[in-house]
């Protein structure tokens, strides 16, 4: 199953060339800078070392919720599900629907990784 599956709204999109390896649709890609990490997600398949197209926000997307996160709540990427705890993860968004629905069970998030 994709880590991210988008299920609404136009999520801008920038490219991005993998250098460690393909990136299978839906994963979500940690990348990072001088003041930490963010994520962007595949909509497709990027093989390694080509140019794809990855987004950066924007979208809703079926996420797995790590920690039964409750709708509207801020939540953050810990490397294969939502979770509500910061500390040393990469902001994902916010929880829009399907929140509380128990540990590890699937949630509606919109991903905004800028705010």
């Amino acid at each position: 199953m994709a880590e991210a599956t988008l299920r609404y709204g136009e999520p801008v999109m920038v490219p991005h060339t993998p250098a460690a390896g393909a990136v299978p649709a839906g994963d979500v890609i940690l990348i990072g800078n001088l003041t930490g990490l963010t994520n962007v997600i595949a909509h497709h398949a990027i093989a390694n070392s080509v140019e794809g197209s990855v987004a950066t926000g924007g979208g809703v997307y079926d996420v797995i919720n790590l920690n039964n996160s409750a709708n509207g709540a801020k939540v953050y990427w810990d490397g294969s599900k939502i979770t509500s705890v910061s500390t040393n993860m990469s902001l994902f968004g916010f929880i829009v629907s399907g929140g509380g629905g128990g540990a590890n069970s699937t949630c509606k998030a919109l991903h905004k990784p800028y705010v």
